[in-house]
């Protein structure tokens, strides 16, 4: 039985089907990041020395009061959002603890911006607390933190608005090179097949399936595809638009796939 040629009515239908929910899904996803504010440690180290240091009487004092086991952190406080947060839509303040036994020691606003942002906070009861401040979107304010032991840290506070405070650590990213490797091969698998059963009126000639199975097929390949290469790269630490440096690759891998599939698929149906 011939495939059939897909009619561009069919087509307009369906992608108009498609749209009328995915545009009030992608709205109602969009107003619920509009307030966003996250908490980045960007950096991490601690300040005893080596083992095999032969310096034996080096102290680390501040505030006159000597640190054990000193830490550092780098923190960002940074409006993810579209939309500001003014300082009355706070009804806690930004709080960042640590959930084992180590001590925070002292704090300090280091930069932000756009420069001069006011902002107030202090370490109480062992946790640091930045009280409410209008931060408007990508505002940033950055602050080093000095502890005793390695801390492990968490934020939180109640934002109107706000679901959770989103906390992040890139101070110790990890790398899975074999789990990216697993995604990129599903990935590249979806993206081929995704794009041999690409919906098209040359492509149906070669094709012995109809063209409605097609067109799921050609949908779910590509959100499998895309999903599975946003994965691969999260592992290998590529975020942002650097994700297009493994995107393009599997995408060109998964072309020649296609081209592999089809020959093959003429070769064994000639029109």
């Amino acid at each position: 039985m011939k495939g059939k040629v897909l009619d561009w009515k069919f087509a307009l239908t369906t992608v108009l089907a498609i749209a009328a929910v995915a545009v009030p899904v992608y709205f109602w996803q969009a107003d619920l990041s509009a307030y966003s504010l996250t908490v980045r440690v960007a950096a991490s180290s601690a300040l005893e020395l080596p083992s095999d240091s032969k310096i034996h009487d080096l102290q680390i004092i501040v505030n006159g009061t000597k640190i054990e086991a000193p830490h550092i952190y780098s923190l960002a406080i940074i409006n993810t959002g579209s939309k500001p947060i003014p300082t009355s839509s706070f009804e806690t303040p930004l709080q960042v603890r640590t959930l084992n036994d180590a001590k925070l020691i002292t704090a300090q606003i280091t930069g932000t911006e756009p420069p001069d942002i006011p902002v107030k906070m202090s370490i109480d009861d062992n946790q640091l607390k930045v009280l409410p401040f209008l931060s408007n979107p990508l505002d940033e304010v950055r602050i080093t933190l000095v502890s005793s032991g390695p801390l492990d840290l968490t934020a939180q506070a109640r934002i109107s608005g706000v679901r959770d405070i989103v906390f992040e650590d890139v101070s110790q990213t990890k790398t899975r090179p074999f789990v990216a490797f697993l995604y990129a091969v599903i990935s590249v698998l979806s993206l081929g097949l995704y794009l041999f059963f690409l919906p098209t009126p040359n492509s149906a000639k070669s094709f012995r399936i109809g063209v409605l199975e097609r067109v799921l097929s050609t949908l779910t390949l590509f959100i499998a595809g895309v999903y599975f290469i946003g994965k691969a790269s999260e592992e290998l630490a590529y975020v942002g638009s650097s994700s297009a440096l493994i995107m393009l690759p599997l995408f060109g891998v998964g072309m020649v796939i296609t081209l592999i599939l089809d020959r093959r698929n003429r070769a064994q149906f000639p029109t």
